[in-house]
């Protein structure tokens, strides 16, 4: 198997049992693509099986949702942050996923008591007055069991399946590989295999270390601790580890339908609307949220009080991100499109290639559409699909923290059909979204960002000499990359450098001006601008020191000729 990735040797039976089971759904020709490159034997199979009938007669969302089923946790998993793509799959495939459920069958009340003794350090009624082994749910990673503290507190155990990490493992590695093969493949690499898979991995990770879903139910309860209507179950750290969670139970009703709701005593209007609120508080408030706020994972304690569940999948924006969305906010909302293009290719980091007239063309038309009857009237849902598929057009990859919170958006205004009511997410979004865009129009704000900028300035002017005379002194001397000394009485070495050095100005100002990089004069980039003064100047000083500069050939023609004339002369 010479020739073969290491990763698919290793994982040989894992790799065939997978082709098996997408050939079982209809998808051979991928199973043949892929088992070309890595030359096992699995392309035998698919020519002498056949996918039923009946399995055909699905459509290809169907068909992939039932693959990635049946392929288990991490498929699964896969499959749902897939559904957050719009960019990279089509509509009907894009639903299917998001039906993908959770369920794995649960693991036997023999093997939970181990593994939480094993964690806890002890015997489980040493901990617990009562432990149910029996599950109350069993998701993709983990099965949850009701248990009663020494105290009299009811809690809910959240366990780790047998062996889910191990599993989680090996296919993340088959993943990798196979996105590391999909990278060179024309039709695919637009779509960044690689990195999509890579943010995939880290998401994983953390699902399968349960400390991390911990300090999130800590860090929720913080941000909420003022607002006495939102309930958060108590992590108990003292009973908790990598592979098990602790946490108190909450019961109460579910938002299945407007008669579930009723029943708990609260109003199905004022529940929803306060409900998308709390998500929205999260995102503009603590750029920290929970990333999948589907009914599911709301209880009702009472008709007062809205208690969240799950809180292993959330969402994080750092502080340049939510710089680019309160761009994005005041681009749209002004409809400026050259504004928008900037924020778009701000947010993606595309290749210097990004043709700006395309891009631009695309949002104008998108805006168009999109607001149509005027900003308050905003459908969420369709302004975001509208958006990422122009991403898709114009070869830009959404980032993950970008797609979580678009789904968020999207579900949030999905949220009321539910218990047949509509939320208008344009109205709850004015009461976050306008202070911030008070305080980014405020004229404090320009001085405080003029202040960091010229700060940023002053320490680019000061270290921008000594970094590049240091870099140019470790190419001159040789220290930098291979360790390579040449014997140069010609100064060859001394022009080498100078054209690299104006190439890469060249190059990085024709990224720095179509990017538009701040700051700027009217639309022109003064960071592109500077990088093109230096490739001119160091060109220029390159070509009259060629044209000053006399070689060793030169040299000795020189010599030649004088010489001959001496001779002549005497």
């Amino acid at each position: 198997m010479a020739g073969v990735p290491a990763t698919f040797v290793r994982n040989r039976r894992r790799l065939d049992e997978i082709a098996r089971i997408l050939v079982k759904y209809g998808f051979a020709a991928w199973v043949q693509r892929c088992g070309s490159l890595v030359n096992l034997p699995v392309t035998q199979w698919v020519v002498e099986h056949h996918t039923s009938p009946e399995v055909l007669a699905m459509s290809d969302g169907e068909r992939l949702r039932r693959a990635l089923s049946e392929l288990g946790t991490t498929w699964i998993k896969f499959g749902q942050m897939l559904s957050l793509r719009g960019e990279l799959i089509n509509e009907e495939v894009a639903d299917q996923l998001t039906m993908l459920q959770e369920h794995v069958p649960a693991d036997g009340p023999d093997v939970v008591l181990a593994l939480v003794e094993q964690e806890l350090g002890g015997p489980v009624s040493s901990f617990f007055t009562t432990f149910d082994p029996q599950p109350i749910a069993s998701g993709s990673v983990a099965q949850v069991h009701r248990a009663t503290m020494p105290d009299g507190t009811a809690v809910a155990v959240k366990v780790l399946h047998d062996r889910v990490e191990h599993r989680v493992s090996e296919d993340l590695e088959l993943m990798r590989g196979i996105a590391a093969y999909l990278d060179s493949d024309p039709e695919l690499a637009r779509l960044r295999p690689s990195r999509l898979v890579g943010e995939f991995a880290e998401m994983m990770i953390d699902a399968i270390d349960l400390s991390h879903e911990l300090r999130h139910l800590q860090q929720f309860a913080t941000n909420f601790a003022n607002e006495p209507d939102v309930v958060i179950p108590t992590p108990y750290p003292e009973l908790s580890s990598r592979r098990v969670l602790t946490m108190s139970l909450i019961s109460g009703g579910s938002l299945a339908d407007r008669a579930s709701v009723e029943a708990t005593g609260w109003d199905v209007d004022i529940l929803v609307h306060r409900a998308a609120d709390i998500f929205l508080e999260m995102v503009f408030r603590d750029s920290f949220f929970h990333a999948d706020p589907h009914p599911g994972n709301l209880r009702l304690p009472d008709g007062s009080h809205v208690a969240l569940l799950d809180f292993g999948d959330v969402g994080r924006l750092s502080g340049d991100r939510r710089t680019q969305l309160e761009d994005m906010v005041l681009a749209i909302g002004m409809r400026d499109v050259e504004y928008l293009v900037d924020v778009f290719i701000d947010m993606t980091s595309p290749s210097a290639g990004v043709d700006r007239s395309r891009l631009a063309s695309s949002i104008d038309g998108w805006l168009n559409r999109s607001l149509l009857d005027g900003v308050g009237q905003i459908d969420v849902s369709a302004l975001i699909q509208g958006g990422i598929r122009i991403l898709y057009d114009n070869d830009l990859v959404l980032p993950a923290d970008l797609a979580l919170l678009f789904r968020v958006l999207v579900r949030l205004q999905g949220l009321g059909r539910e218990v047949d009511t509509e939320v208008r997410i344009t109205e709850l979004l004015e009461s976050h979204v306008a202070p911030i865009l008070v305080e980014r129009l405020n004229p404090s704000h320009a001085v405080r960002s003029a202040g960091r900028a010229v700060a940023s300035w002053q320490h680019l002017a000061t270290a921008m000499p000594r970094e590049v005379e240091a870099i140019l002194d470790q190419l001159r001397t040789g220290q930098l990359g291979l360790d390579f000394r040449v014997r140069d009485p010609d100064g060859v070495v001394h022009e080498i450098v100078d054209g690299l050095l104006a190439s890469a100005a060249v190059l990085a100002s024709a990224q720095l001006i179509s990017r538009r990089t701040e700051p700027r004069i009217g639309s022109a980039s003064l960071p592109g601008l500077a990088a093109a003064a230096v490739g001119l100047f160091t060109w220029r000083r390159l070509e009259r020191r060629r044209r000053a500069h006399k070689t060793v050939v030169t040299r000795g023609r020189e010599l030649a000729a004088w010489r001959r004339r001496s001779s002549a002369a005497s």
